[in-house]
């Protein structure tokens, strides 16, 4: 063999060794640049983790239990047994916890931010350039391929990865707030029909008393002793209240199916309210100190830790604003052949200028939102306080009315309304005295009856202010009175 076909040879040799060489270049670095792409991908799937977080906060709030994930999985057409029989407001809490539309819906924002926080997580895709050109005077057509990726997300993902986190968290506490609102909503609903079956019930009982009231009238119209025109007096307030009879018991069934829309059933219902739902209650509880409340309210609102991590959000979006001062950048591969089969390679760099846009304006929208952020926490934890006195200070004046009523007004009205009936039988008094302490005695009981019902609907305010119900709302105030040292 010539000299000249040995060293073909060996530069034959050592191209195949470079192209092995380079082809092994290329395969590791495309492992490589797959498991940076499998290492950084977040599952888009919800984290069983996450949705526990989710039922605690709403259990913790509301002493009920809560399956978010039994929410994702339930579709609204999806029929289920009406409730039937006697419905504690336990059970109705429950029902609505479970099968609420609105709720049903919102679930699915958990499965969003779930998503979004995956995205947030994945790297820019990597963008491939090729052109290919013939040239006029023949031979081969230049080729150029070139590969580049946009380096800036590996130090910015994280910051991403962070906020989104954030956001999911808060999506989270967006559910367990209108879960606990619902609650609210199905405690205040059957709180009004109970009232709406004590006044339906206190209207039966005075269109009894007008009724007994007319049949001694008409008696003693017959011999002349009562007027006629007061005879039709009282036909016309025993008409009257038994109007009322019939308007509450259709504003009862209006209300009744309402609730059972919020228990997640469009049809009318088939329950029936629990018949020791509706008596008076004998006693009312005692309201906690409104010191012990309020620290109950800064730490249970769920508005108010939304509004913390608001300001977290804030922090993460200057830094990820300080990151936008570095330019875009890209780094790639590129390879290009020639007409006369000449081939060039070799990588890459791409900058973008930071001339018009050198990222400043964005640093300071990012600054101003982080001081808005501060302002609007500090400002809703002392409206948090605010609305624990003002809630604090109407129960408290409702359980007065209440027990003054119960204890002064109603037996009063009730002893003047037997010596009324007695005096009337005995012929001492005319039928129009009569009525008239009969009216004042239905005028008693209605404002009992209305100063009862503000006290529910002041309570349902109250634990709205404080982000409990009242069982947990005793609870913790019984556990913060048991830590405090004593004197």
């Amino acid at each position: 063999m010539s000299e000249r076909s040995k060293d073909l040879a060996l530069i034959r040799e050592l191209r195949g060794a470079r192209r092995r060489e380079l082809r092994g270049t290329r395969r590791t670095a495309a492992v490589s640049s797959l498991a940076l792409a499998v290492s950084s991908c977040i599952s888009a799937h919800l984290d069983p983790k996450e949705l526990a977080r989710i039922d605690e906060t709403v259990a913790d709030r509301t002493g009920a239990a809560f399956h978010s994930a039994d929410l994702l999985a339930t579709a609204p057409p999806t029929p289920a047994p009406a409730p039937t029989g006697e419905l504690p407001l336990e059970e109705a809490q429950a029902l609505a916890l479970a099968r609420n539309f609105a709720l049903i819906a919102s679930a699915e924002s958990v499965a969003i931010a779930q998503a979004q926080l995956a995205a947030a997580g994945l790297i820019d895709n990597p963008v491939l350039n090729m052109s290919l050109r013939w040239p006029q005077s023949g031979g081969l057509a230049d080729l150029d391929l070139a590969i580049s990726q946009v380096i800036n997300g590996l130090w910015t993902r994280s910051t991403k990865v962070d906020i989104a986190r954030v956001r999911r968290f808060q999506s989270g506490l967006d559910l367990a707030n209108q879960a606990f609102d619902v609650v609210e909503q199905v405690e205040s609903k059957y709180r009004g029909l109970v009232h709406l079956v004590r006044t339906r019930d206190l209207s039966e009982r005075i269109a009894q008393n007008y009724s007994r009231a007319l049949e001694a009238a008409e008696a003693r119209a017959k011999v002349g002793v009562v007027p006629t025109p007061e005879v039709n007096r009282a036909r016309v307030q025993l008409e009257d209240a038994q109007r009322k009879v019939r308007r509450y018991e259709a504003q009862y069934k209006r209300a009744a199916r309402e609730l059972n829309w919020l228990l997640g059933f469009s049809s009318a219902p088939e329950w029936t309210l629990p018949a020791q739902s509706s008596a008076t209650p004998a006693a009312l509880p005692d309201v906690p100190v409104v010191e012990d409340i309020e620290s109950l309210g800064v730490r249970f609102r769920l508005d108010l830790q939304r509004a913390s991590l608001d300001r977290e959000l804030g922090h993460a979006q200057v830094h990820a604003a300080k990151l936008g001062f570095i330019p875009q950048m890209q780094l790639g591969f590129d390879r290009e052949r020639d007409e006369t089969g000449s081939v060039k390679r070799g990588p890459t760099f791409n900058i973008v200028l930071p001339i018009f846009d050198p990222g400043f304006v964005a640093y300071e929208l990012a600054l101003a939102q982080e001081r808005q952020a501060e302002k609007q926490y500090a400002a809703l934890e002392g409206q948090v306080r605010q609305d624990i006195r003002s809630a604090h200070t109407s129960v408290v004046l409702d359980i007065d009315d209440v027990v003054f009523f119960r204890d002064r007004i109603i037996p009063q009205q009730e002893e003047t309304v037997r010596l009324a009936q007695e005096s009337f039988r005995q012929g001492f008094t005319d039928l129009d005295s009569l009525l008239n302490t009969l009216r004042d005695y239905v005028s008693a009981l209605q404002s009992y009856e209305d100063s009862l019902q503000g006290y529910y609907d002041d309570v349902v305010l109250f634990e709205r202010a404080v982000g409990l119900v009242w069982p947990r709302i005793v609870v913790e105030a019984r556990s913060l009175e048991s830590k405090e040292p004593k004197s």
